[in-house]
């Protein structure tokens, strides 16, 4: 008898995983708000998703919702939560304490999805040493030496865009194992690392264009 083949585990698109994310967002507002049941069509409102989208979305791993009844909001916000890997603590790294990086260390958002800055490099003399938010500025030469790969996983890059690539080498070299960056040009990514950007010159795009639409220009 030929041996039983596991099956390959489905394919996720980005694209889906991303409007997970986004329907936890909407369902952690939703549960503060005090609302306990809505449909796919009343979550896809709220996304400007189509409702065939928002079950298949969520079919993808599994069945949640119960017909006639729609979806509980506090069960399918820790089901998201459990998908993302958000009901667990993140430790990120953050490089750069400049301005960008001054609203991801006072960003309730992470905390409430276990996110948490533990350790911080700059190259500035004036803000070497100094304690932010309970956690000390190392210089940016002691980043091989102090991250720890076991511990700090994912990183939040905040450097100017030239300095992209050379952290994202050194981190990978480290042993981190994903990344988020915010700078308009492409990186050359290590094949231990995920790796991703958020351009505001392409969200920008993708505003005008809807802007653009609606105004019929």
């Amino acid at each position: 008898m030929a041996p039983r083949q596991t099956p390959k585990p489905r394919r996720i698109s980005h694209s889906t995983i991303r409007r997970l994310s986004l329907y936890h967002r909407s369902l952690d507002i939703l549960e503060n708000a005090g609302v306990q049941a809505l449909s796919s069509h009343k979550l896809g409102q709220i996304e400007g998703i189509n409702p065939a989208q928002v079950r298949k979305d969520l079919s993808a791993f599994g069945s949640f919702g119960h017909r006639g009844f729609g979806y509980d909001v506090a069960k399918l916000k820790m089901q998201i939560a459990k998908i993302l890997g958000l009901d667990q603590r993140w430790n990120l790294v953050l490089i750069g304490a400049g301005q960008l990086g001054n609203v991801f260390l006072n960003s309730e958002a992470f905390k409430k999805r276990n996110l948490l800055i533990s350790k911080i490099f700059d190259d500035a003399p004036e803000l070497i040493g100094k304690r932010i938010n309970g956690v000390t500025v190392s210089h940016m030469d002691h980043i091989e030496r102090e991250i720890d790969p076991g511990t700090d996983v994912l990183a939040i890059i905040a450097v100017s865009p030239n300095r992209v690539q050379s952290v994202i080498d050194r981190l990978g070299k480290v042993g981190v194992k994903g990344a988020l960056y915010f700078a308009a040009r492409a990186v050359n990514t290590p094949h231990n690392m995920v790796v991703l950007n958020q351009d505001i010159s392409v969200e920008l795009g993708t505003l005008t264009y809807h802007v653009k639409s609606r105004m019929g220009l």
